[in-house]
């Protein structure tokens, strides 16, 4: 799916206007209409993306990997919902480089297994 198709689709489930979500993203609103309809000759920058999930209460990945923004590696975790829900409760629980070091050790004990 394209990035603007799915914008749309998002803010029409939202009940959004071009310009409330727009308003809400801090963009204008006839940059989201670009957006919206592919009329635009590069992909929204990471933070508009960011804006945009936000104000739409989407996950940022999915929008990112739409829009081919996302970091190599994080491809296949965006399109696997179930390592996407890990990684955020992973990202809630651990506060410190050690306890990430321990969840690493943790997963090469498993891996072992």
């Amino acid at each position: 799916m394209e990035i603007g198709r799915r914008i749309r689709e998002l803010r029409k489930q939202k009940h959004l206007t071009l310009r409330q979500l727009a308003q809400m993203a801090r963009i204008n609103y006839t940059y989201l209409s670009k957006i919206e309809n592919s009329r635009l000759s590069h992909t929204p920058s990471v933070q508009t993306l960011r804006n945009l999930a936000h104000a739409l209460d989407v996950d940022e990945l999915e929008l990112l990997q739409l829009a081919n923004k996302l970091p190599s590696g994080f491809d296949q975790i965006a399109k696997n919902r179930d390592a996407l829900r890990f990684f955020r409760r992973a990202s809630q629980v651990v506060s410190t480089n050690e306890v990430w070091k321990d969840l690493e050790r943790y997963l090469e004990e498993r891996a072992k297994q």
